[in-house]
Protein backbone atom coordinates (compact mmCIF):
# COMPACT_ATOMS: atom_id res chain seq x y z
CA UNK A 1 0.00 0.00 0.00
CA UNK A 2 3.27 2.05 0.51
CA UNK A 3 4.39 1.61 -2.64
CA UNK A 4 1.37 2.53 -4.00
CA UNK A 5 1.18 5.71 -2.94
CA UNK A 6 4.79 6.73 -3.44
CA UNK A 7 3.86 5.89 -6.96
CA UNK A 8 0.35 7.92 -7.10
CA UNK A 9 2.43 10.95 -5.42
CA UNK A 10 5.32 10.93 -7.72
CA UNK A 11 2.94 10.82 -11.10
CA UNK A 12 1.19 13.53 -9.74
CA UNK A 13 4.08 15.64 -9.26
CA UNK A 14 5.46 14.53 -12.80
CA UNK A 15 2.01 15.92 -14.54
CA UNK A 16 1.91 18.73 -12.16
CA UNK A 17 5.87 20.33 -13.56
CA UNK A 18 4.69 19.50 -17.31
CA UNK A 19 1.51 21.73 -16.44
CA UNK A 20 3.37 24.82 -15.21
CA UNK A 21 6.83 24.08 -17.44
CA UNK A 22 4.41 24.65 -20.74
CA UNK A 23 3.41 27.96 -19.02
CA UNK A 24 -0.39 29.03 -18.37
CA UNK A 25 -2.93 28.45 -21.29
CA UNK A 26 -3.71 31.97 -23.17
CA UNK A 27 -6.72 33.28 -23.09
CA UNK A 28 -8.75 33.08 -26.37
CA UNK A 29 -9.03 37.03 -28.18
CA UNK A 30 -12.16 38.93 -28.31
CA UNK A 31 -13.90 38.88 -31.07
CA UNK A 32 -13.78 42.63 -32.39
CA UNK A 33 -16.18 45.17 -31.82
CA UNK A 34 -18.39 46.01 -34.68
CA UNK A 35 -18.24 49.44 -36.40
CA UNK A 36 -20.44 51.93 -35.32
CA UNK A 37 -21.24 55.49 -36.93
CA UNK A 38 -20.72 58.67 -34.90
CA UNK A 39 -23.52 60.96 -34.38
CA UNK A 40 -21.41 63.51 -36.09
CA UNK A 41 -19.64 63.71 -39.40
CA UNK A 42 -19.79 65.68 -42.36
CA UNK A 43 -22.17 64.45 -44.76
CA UNK A 44 -23.17 65.22 -49.14
CA UNK A 45 -26.09 64.20 -50.59
CA UNK A 46 -28.63 65.32 -54.00
CA UNK A 47 -32.24 65.36 -53.78
CA UNK A 48 -34.69 64.88 -56.77
CA UNK A 49 -38.51 65.57 -57.03
CA UNK A 50 -41.45 67.47 -58.32
CA UNK A 51 -41.37 71.54 -57.65
CA UNK A 52 -43.97 73.84 -57.92
CA UNK A 53 -43.03 77.60 -58.84
CA UNK A 54 -46.21 79.17 -58.33
CA UNK A 55 -45.41 81.74 -61.55
CA UNK A 56 -49.46 80.55 -62.08
CA UNK A 57 -50.74 83.35 -59.75
CA UNK A 58 -49.53 85.96 -62.28
CA UNK A 59 -52.89 85.11 -63.96
CA UNK A 60 -54.94 87.12 -61.49
CA UNK A 61 -52.26 90.47 -60.95
CA UNK A 62 -52.35 93.51 -63.36
CA UNK A 63 -50.16 96.28 -63.00
CA UNK A 64 -49.35 99.30 -64.58
CA UNK A 65 -46.38 102.32 -64.86
CA UNK A 66 -46.51 105.81 -65.22
CA UNK A 67 -43.68 107.38 -67.66
CA UNK A 68 -43.38 111.48 -68.19
CA UNK A 69 -44.77 110.73 -71.80
CA UNK A 70 -47.52 108.43 -70.94
CA UNK A 71 -48.99 105.55 -69.06
CA UNK A 72 -48.17 101.89 -69.18
CA UNK A 73 -50.84 98.61 -68.29
CA UNK A 74 -49.97 95.57 -67.97
CA UNK A 75 -52.18 92.36 -67.52
CA UNK A 76 -51.14 88.81 -66.87
CA UNK A 77 -52.81 85.73 -68.30
CA UNK A 78 -51.72 81.71 -69.08
CA UNK A 79 -49.33 80.79 -67.37
CA UNK A 80 -48.33 77.18 -68.72
CA UNK A 81 -45.21 75.03 -67.31
CA UNK A 82 -45.53 76.23 -63.72
CA UNK A 83 -44.85 72.65 -62.42
CA UNK A 84 -42.01 69.99 -63.30
CA UNK A 85 -38.87 68.37 -61.84
CA UNK A 86 -36.62 70.08 -59.20
CA UNK A 87 -32.79 69.21 -57.90
CA UNK A 88 -31.52 70.20 -54.75
CA UNK A 89 -27.64 69.21 -54.32
CA UNK A 90 -26.72 69.90 -50.60
CA UNK A 91 -23.48 69.60 -47.83
CA UNK A 92 -23.67 69.77 -44.62
CA UNK A 93 -22.34 68.83 -40.69
CA UNK A 94 -23.76 66.85 -38.21
CA UNK A 95 -23.60 68.60 -35.12
CA UNK A 96 -25.35 65.90 -32.68
CA UNK A 97 -28.30 63.20 -33.18
CA UNK A 98 -30.58 66.11 -32.61
CA UNK A 99 -28.84 69.32 -35.28
CA UNK A 100 -27.29 69.54 -38.16
CA UNK A 101 -26.37 72.80 -40.42
CA UNK A 102 -26.48 72.50 -44.34
CA UNK A 103 -26.39 74.51 -47.44
CA UNK A 104 -28.13 73.37 -50.63
CA UNK A 105 -28.82 74.73 -54.37
CA UNK A 106 -31.99 74.07 -55.85
CA UNK A 107 -32.74 74.44 -59.47
CA UNK A 108 -36.21 74.35 -60.84
CA UNK A 109 -35.83 72.36 -64.57
CA UNK A 110 -39.11 73.70 -66.09
CA UNK A 111 -39.65 77.05 -66.92
CA UNK A 112 -42.77 79.00 -66.53
CA UNK A 113 -44.65 80.55 -69.19
CA UNK A 114 -46.39 83.97 -68.97
CA UNK A 115 -48.35 85.38 -72.04
CA UNK A 116 -48.57 89.22 -70.76
CA UNK A 117 -51.55 91.77 -72.65
CA UNK A 118 -50.22 95.55 -72.46
CA UNK A 119 -51.33 98.43 -73.38
CA UNK A 120 -49.54 101.91 -73.58
CA UNK A 121 -51.03 105.17 -73.90
CA UNK A 122 -50.34 108.70 -73.67
CA UNK A 123 -52.42 111.90 -75.08
CA UNK A 124 -52.23 111.13 -78.89
CA UNK A 125 -51.42 107.29 -79.13
CA UNK A 126 -52.68 103.76 -77.72
CA UNK A 127 -50.50 100.74 -78.67
CA UNK A 128 -51.38 96.83 -77.47
CA UNK A 129 -49.90 93.81 -77.92
CA UNK A 130 -48.59 90.73 -76.45
CA UNK A 131 -45.50 89.17 -75.39
CA UNK A 132 -44.63 85.71 -73.65
CA UNK A 133 -41.70 85.93 -71.05
CA UNK A 134 -40.19 83.06 -69.68
CA UNK A 135 -38.23 82.34 -66.36
CA UNK A 136 -35.87 80.25 -64.84
CA UNK A 137 -35.99 79.35 -60.91
CA UNK A 138 -33.05 78.51 -58.76
CA UNK A 139 -32.01 79.00 -54.98
CA UNK A 140 -29.46 78.80 -52.62
CA UNK A 141 -30.50 78.10 -49.09
CA UNK A 142 -28.47 77.79 -45.62
CA UNK A 143 -30.29 75.89 -43.39
CA UNK A 144 -30.16 74.68 -39.62
CA UNK A 145 -31.48 71.19 -39.20
CA UNK A 146 -33.73 69.74 -35.94
CA UNK A 147 -33.77 66.15 -35.68
CA UNK A 148 -36.01 63.80 -33.53
CA UNK A 149 -35.07 60.38 -33.16
CA UNK A 150 -38.20 58.22 -33.28
CA UNK A 151 -36.71 54.08 -33.54
CA UNK A 152 -33.41 53.18 -34.49
CA UNK A 153 -32.09 54.31 -37.89
CA UNK A 154 -35.37 56.35 -38.41
CA UNK A 155 -35.78 60.08 -37.71
CA UNK A 156 -38.28 62.86 -37.98
CA UNK A 157 -36.75 66.47 -38.99
CA UNK A 158 -37.51 70.14 -39.69
CA UNK A 159 -35.23 72.88 -41.53
CA UNK A 160 -35.22 76.50 -41.59
CA UNK A 161 -33.51 79.04 -42.21
CA UNK A 162 -32.39 81.94 -45.05
CA UNK A 163 -32.34 81.91 -48.59
CA UNK A 164 -31.58 84.21 -52.25
CA UNK A 165 -33.70 83.12 -54.81
CA UNK A 166 -33.39 84.27 -58.45
CA UNK A 167 -35.62 84.25 -61.31
CA UNK A 168 -34.38 84.58 -64.65
CA UNK A 169 -36.73 86.47 -67.09
CA UNK A 170 -36.09 86.22 -70.86
CA UNK A 171 -38.11 89.32 -71.04
CA UNK A 172 -39.01 91.41 -68.22
CA UNK A 173 -36.43 92.31 -65.65
CA UNK A 174 -34.41 89.32 -63.51
CA UNK A 175 -36.23 89.21 -59.74
CA UNK A 176 -33.39 88.40 -56.77
CA UNK A 177 -34.75 88.06 -53.18
CA UNK A 178 -33.77 87.25 -49.88
CA UNK A 179 -36.01 85.45 -48.26
CA UNK A 180 -36.76 82.11 -45.80
CA UNK A 181 -36.63 78.48 -46.37
CA UNK A 182 -38.54 76.02 -44.30
CA UNK A 183 -39.54 72.49 -44.87
CA UNK A 184 -39.87 68.95 -43.02
CA UNK A 185 -38.90 65.32 -43.71
CA UNK A 186 -38.02 62.15 -42.36
CA UNK A 187 -34.58 60.10 -42.66
CA UNK A 188 -34.33 56.49 -42.93
CA UNK A 189 -30.40 54.83 -42.25
CA UNK A 190 -29.70 52.05 -45.24
CA UNK A 191 -26.69 51.93 -43.22
CA UNK A 192 -24.89 53.92 -40.53
CA UNK A 193 -23.34 56.43 -43.26
CA UNK A 194 -26.22 56.16 -46.22
CA UNK A 195 -29.06 57.99 -45.25
CA UNK A 196 -32.42 57.85 -47.75
CA UNK A 197 -34.81 60.92 -47.08
CA UNK A 198 -38.49 62.15 -48.17
CA UNK A 199 -38.87 65.94 -47.79
CA UNK A 200 -40.82 68.92 -48.46
CA UNK A 201 -39.02 72.63 -48.95
CA UNK A 202 -40.34 76.01 -49.56
CA UNK A 203 -38.71 79.10 -50.50
CA UNK A 204 -40.23 82.20 -49.68
CA UNK A 205 -40.47 85.16 -52.22
CA UNK A 206 -41.49 88.16 -52.49
CA UNK A 207 -45.80 89.01 -52.89
CA UNK A 208 -45.06 92.56 -54.05
CA UNK A 209 -46.70 93.12 -57.31
CA UNK A 210 -43.09 95.32 -58.93
CA UNK A 211 -40.13 94.37 -60.33
CA UNK A 212 -39.23 92.26 -57.01
CA UNK A 213 -42.12 89.71 -57.14
CA UNK A 214 -41.26 86.25 -56.88
CA UNK A 215 -44.15 83.61 -56.09
CA UNK A 216 -42.86 81.01 -53.37
CA UNK A 217 -41.69 77.68 -54.50
CA UNK A 218 -42.41 73.91 -52.94
CA UNK A 219 -40.52 70.65 -53.62
CA UNK A 220 -41.81 67.70 -52.70
CA UNK A 221 -37.88 65.43 -52.93
CA UNK A 222 -36.68 62.30 -52.14
CA UNK A 223 -32.75 62.31 -51.48
CA UNK A 224 -29.64 60.04 -50.69
CA UNK A 225 -26.65 61.51 -48.51
CA UNK A 226 -23.64 59.57 -47.57
CA UNK A 227 -21.70 60.78 -44.08
CA UNK A 228 -18.30 60.77 -43.37
CA UNK A 229 -17.54 60.61 -39.76
CA UNK A 230 -15.40 62.68 -37.62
Amino acid sequence: MKKILVVSAIAVLGLTSVAFAGGLPEEMPAAPAAAVSSDTGIYLGLEGGYGITNWKNLGDMNGFELYPAGIALLQTSNVTNNNGFVGRVFAGYQINKYFAVEGGYSYFFNKAKSSYNWVYANTSTIVAGTVTDEVKTQAFDLLLKVIAPVVDSFDLYAKVGPSYMMSKHTVTSNTNNFGVTFGAGADYAITPNVIANVEWLRNSGSSKWDNKYQPNTDAFMLGLRYKFDL
